[in-house]
């Protein structure tokens, strides 16, 4: 069951903006797990992109980590074998940093993609937080930043594969990846839509 997962998410394919890799997952929560890293930036030109990268490494708009656990024996707490254990973190306007509502939007953009991608969960719970940095002293020049990071885990309700459905796997981690990319500020994405 787990190497079925396995092979959904490794075969997931996302937009270009997004860059996933495998990493090595965290130990002793479970006895199979795999986890992925993820950098959300913007699509760029190939001559815009050489600017980028001569002008030094720079913060991406949002990443995150995105674990998935198994165990069979179906831990009380989990209400099931698998459990998604996920943190994304993002830069955001520091007016919009300042907004109290934004630890709620952010926890709604989790849970609201979820289910649009029909990506079932359940025992979801988590944690919002926003921070604004203000530069004091020899470091007034630079600007303030604010980042919003959401913590969560959730426990996939899993469904049998119907009419060509990615498997349940994929949906949801497809789903997080778009909270990435809601979270940087992208446009929806479409396939086979051209943008300028």
């Amino acid at each position: 069951m787990f190497r079925a997962v396995v092979r959904a998410l490794e075969s997931a394919r996302f937009r270009p903006e997004i860059t996933l890799s495998r990493i090595a997952p965290p130990r002793g929560l479970a006895p199979h797990a795999i986890s992925f890293a993820a950098e959300v930036g913007r699509s760029l030109s190939p001559r815009a992109a050489r600017a980028h990268d001569a002008a030094g490494p720079r913060e991406a708009p949002a990443s995150g980590r995105f674990v998935v656990l198994y165990d069979e024996s179906c831990p009380q707490p989990w209400q099931g074998p698998f459990r998604i254990v996920s943190w994304f973190r993002s830069r955001m306007d520091t007016e919009m940093g300042r907004d109290e509502l934004l630890t709620d939007v952010s926890w709604a953009w989790l849970t609201d993609t979820l289910g649009e991608h029909g990506a079932l969960f359940t025992a979801e719970g988590g944690t919002a937080s926003r921070t604004v940095e203000r530069h004091y002293g020899s470091l007034t020049d630079r600007a303030d930043v604010a980042q919003v990071e959401v913590r969560a885990s959730w426990t996939p309700v899993p469904q049998p594969p119907q009419g060509g459905a990615p498997h349940w796997a994929e949906s949801h981690l497809r789903a997080w990846t778009h909270v990435l990319c809601t979270a940087a500020g992208l446009p929806p994405h479409h396939e086979g839509v051209a943008y300028v």
